[in-house]
């Protein structure tokens, strides 16, 4: 990186990019309006009122934040107070110990804004009034689009002359230089389309703040700006790499130091590579520009996704791998197309066009552009398993064979699923009670429907369950069939005694199943057809029938939250020898050295569970291996192709962690000594000694895999 991103650097690590909110005062008589008038113009005086940071440094500008004084952006929610009210009474507070509220997620479609600029937003809002005009509710909603457009312009003026001022003020000439650049571009865009790459950038990094999440496939949308300056002489990849590295500098400083958010990379999520259209590998030399930029920072935010498909080149997997494991931040992680389109087209009807189009988001999220995730409310799997063995009971005792068992499970399967959905319509209606009108025109079907993303507008979304605890239920399903009815170690009444008296008195039995079970992630043929009837059986209750009106796409991560320890401290019991209260599992994959046959075959089994693609929304696998394995390149030669091979054989995602199980308990003790220990936990990165102790239990318990077989 050059002087300039240099100086950059120092001040966003710390903490110095932050743009502190500035307070607004209302006008009471405010109250005299309806309620979407008042929220609307005291949203526009907050925007208007909030300051530009324009250092002498500085190529762009407009990072803001909203305060909680009006209803802001969908993303941070502040200011809706419905929203709140349910953080307050279900965040990280399961129902029935069956669902939990959580955030959703969404990416901007900011190529929109590019392409069109706010005055095409606006001839849009003013055929929607054409359509809406004989509804005054409608005409209201989008009136106020309007003024919020406006009053981005505004802020878009105010930000050109401070920019003049600014260079009038600096004595270096290439920061002159520059400063004028900015004041001359913010007088273009947002307000009309960008007609060059720097102009591109700009738009996005002005517009980002409204909808602060995701920024997409940038290597996609920015490409076509950045092919025609390079061809043409007007952009260097030096200049160009500069403008990425000041974009994701101002993606990591929207984060005040002061919060432990600070660190974790699902604050912002994208992707590069991936199917386009055409049905080629979308990984460009924008796409490799890009990493490149992001590496030679020593930022956490953004995190990045290789999207890999089966015309993904070697050289490119293998790329990406060693800038995984030469990035001391652990910023990158690795999803497969191939069953990712599977799933989006087979259960979310997306056409292949639509399909190609998604980016991964938040932690491990998946959205399509002017997006959403709806749904997102972690399930406690294992409740189904638990519902078997001590409320039905009697039905299971009278079981002669494993398909009579499991159709009883089963039974109990759907009918949490179905109590999931009604409790999950719950959480959406307490949000719909929000209006939000901030971040509508960067999402699709808002102003078309001339209604909040949070009240019905939004019509690109995707329903997302997600699944805690899927092993765990892997497991007691396999060890059941296995102990009870293959093999007939014991009888169904043992079984349910031991569990009811949560293994004491039957401490044989227990020790027998961990050592001999036929646990997932060892590629044998019990578990992985359990895998697949479990997952298959999903499958088969999956429908549109729900208060989303759309298919379903399970994942099983748990964000930032221990969700699988709340889930598990209420849970009895399971046959996998899980005791009362132990945490359950989340992500697919395995722990506590059940996968006894080595990391091929845990991929194996991971590869094969899910052929109808239903896990294909937040998956995560996580997988822990030997620091040797990852840096000599011996080993590192042999790990390309073994990870290429899980992809092609129908893996969905991977992210990697390279520490001993000792380090992890060693810092558990001593957390200053091993400060700057960095893991990827469920989809997002971070310091080992700043996760809450189910998320660290959970890295401890993690199967460490020293050799490749």
């Amino acid at each position: 990186m050059n002087e300039r991103i240099e100086r950059l650097v120092k001040k966003a690590v710390a903490g110095e990019m932050w743009v502190e909110p500035v307070k607004t005062e209302y006008d009471r008589t405010d109250l005299f309006l309806s309620p979407v008038k008042m929220a609307s113009k005291r949203i526009c005086e907050y925007i208007v009122n909030q300051p530009l940071m324009i250092l002498e440094e500085s190529c762009f500008t407009g990072l803001m934040r909203f305060d909680g004084s009006v209803e802001g952006d969908i993303f941070n929610r502040s200011g809706h107070r419905n929203f709140q009210t349910a953080m307050q009474k279900f965040y990280n507070k399961p129902v029935e110990n069956l669902l939990t509220f959580e955030w959703q997620h969404s990416v901007g479609n900011f190529e929109k804004i590019i392409t069109n600029g706010l005055d095409g937003i606006k001839n849009d809002i003013e055929r929607s009034k054409a359509l809406h005009k004989e509804d005054d509710e409608a005409l209201e909603f989008l009136e106020t689009q309007t003024d919020f457009c406006n009053a981005v312009l505004i802020r878009a003026q105010k930000g050109s002359q401070s920019a003049l001022k600014k260079a009038n003020e600096t004595n270096t000439p290439e920061y002159r230089e520059n400063l004028l650049k900015l004041s001359e571009g913010l007088n273009k865009v947002p307000l009309h389309p960008a007609g060059s790459f720097y102009e591109a950038v700009l738009s996005l990094y002005f517009c980002y703040p409204f909808i602060p999440d995701s920024i997409g496939l940038i290597d996609r949308y920015l490409y076509p700006y950045y092919k025609k300056d390079v061809e043409s002489g007007v952009l260097s990849r030096e200049k160009a790499k500069e403008y990425l590295q000041e974009l994701f500098l101002m993606l990591q400083a929207r984060i005040p130091i002061s919060s432990d958010r600070f660190y974790r990379g699902g604050e912002s999520h994208f992707c590069v590579g991936g199917y386009l259209e055409n049905g080629e590998d979308g990984f460009n030399e924008l796409s490799r520009l890009i990493v490149d930029s992001l590496m030679e920072l020593p930022t956490w935010i953004p995190q990045i996704s290789l999207r890999w498909t089966k015309k993904t080149p070697t050289d490119v997997l293998r790329y990406m791998l060693d800038c995984e494991r030469k990035d001391c931040n652990k910023r990158i992680a690795f999803v497969n197309d191939e069953p990712r389109l599977k799933g989006l087209m087979d259960h979310t009807g997306l056409s292949y066009k639509e399909a190609v189009s998604y980016t991964m988001i938040g932690c491990n999220e998946l959205a399509l552009p002017g997006g959403m995730v709806f749904g997102f409310d972690p399930l406690n799997l294992v409740r189904s398993v638990e519902n078997t063995f001590y409320k039905r009971y009697e039905d299971v005792l009278k079981t002669d064979n494993f398909e009579q068992f499991f159709s009883i499970y089963r039974e109990e399967l759907f009918k949490d699923l179905w109590r999931a959905e009604k409790i999950s319509k719950g959480f959406q209606d307490i949000r719909s009670r929000d209006c939000n009108l901030v971040s509508n025109i960067f999402l699709e079907g808002c102003i078309e429907n001339a209604k909040s993303c949070t009240q019905g507008g939004l019509t690109r979304y995707i329903a997302v369950g997600i699944l805690i605890g899927l092993p765990n239920v892997i497991d007691s399903l396999s060890v059941t069939k296995q102990f009870v009815y293959d093999e007939k170690i014991i009888s169904m009444s043992e079984l349910i005694c031991a569990l009811k008296n949560n293994w004491n008195g039957y401490e044989d039995l227990r020790r027998l199943i961990l050592k001999k079970g036929n646990f997932f992630g060892n590629d044998d043929a019990c578990s992985n057809e359990i895998a697949r009837k479990l997952i298959s059986s999903i499958g088969e209750w999956n429908n549109d029938k729900n208060y989303l009106g759309k298919k379903w796409l399970f994942g099983n991560l748990v964000g930032y939250n221990e969700h699988h320890k709340f889930f598990g401290s209420a849970t009895k019991a399971t046959p996998d020898g899980r005791a009362d209260g132990d945490m359950i599992n989340f992500g697919i994959g395995q722990s506590e050295g059940k996968d006894r046959n080595g990391i091929t075959a845990l991929l194996n089994s991971i590869a094969k569970c899910d052929p109808d693609a239903i896990l294909t929304g937040p998956s995560v696998t996580n997988v822990l291996i030997d620091e040797k394995l990852i840096r000599k390149e011996e080993y590192f030669n042999k790990l390309v192709p073994l990870f290429e091979a899980y992809f092609h054989n129908g893996g969905t995602h991977f992210q990697l962690t390279y520490v001993s199980k000792q380090d992890l308990i060693e810092a558990r003790k001593d957390p200053e000594k091993y400060k700057s220990l960095r893991v990827r936990v469920s989809g997002f990165s971070d310091y080992f000694v700043f996760l809450n102790d189910g998320l660290q239990d959970e890295m401890i318990q993690r199967t460490g895999h020293d050799h490749l077989n």
